[in-house]
């Protein structure tokens, strides 16, 4: 449980730390291995998330350079797609995990004024 819990500290100090010194907009983005360790996936799993993780950094990416009236739908659409295929590739106690990194590493970057996705993504934590 120690070590669950050290691990878990580790992967939230790295996303935050990722955009502290940047305050300029940009896509979330996660370290795979870190992702892959934390969440346990096997294999197969992990090339799943890699090519979802790619789909959902595209998507912000267009998200990012949309008008100011169409940005924020459009990244909920990424985030909303990015969860629905997820949930197909993680078992139901690994995508609780994944919501739950998800939804405190955007609360962090709220908390330090960097571009967050909209309340409405956060998702439930079933």
């Amino acid at each position: 449980m120690k070590r669950l819990g050290l691990s878990v500290a580790v992967l939230l100090m790295s996303a935050t730390l990722a955009f502290a010194g940047n305050k300029e907009k940009a896509p979330f983005t996660v370290s795979m291995y870190q992702l892959s360790s934390y969440l346990q996936l096997t294999s197969a799993q992990v090339d799943e998330v890699e090519n979802i993780n790619e789909y959902f950094q595209q998507m912000q990416r267009a998200s990012l350079r949309a008008d100011e009236d169409q940005k924020e739908a459009k990244m909920q659409k990424a985030i909303y797609s990015n969860l629905k295929l997820m949930k197909r590739v993680l078992d139901a106690d690994q995508y609780r995990k994944y919501v739950a990194l998800l939804n405190v590493t955007n609360n962090n970057n709220r908390l330090r004024a960097i571009e967050a996705a909209p309340d409405s993504y956060l998702a439930e934590n079933k």
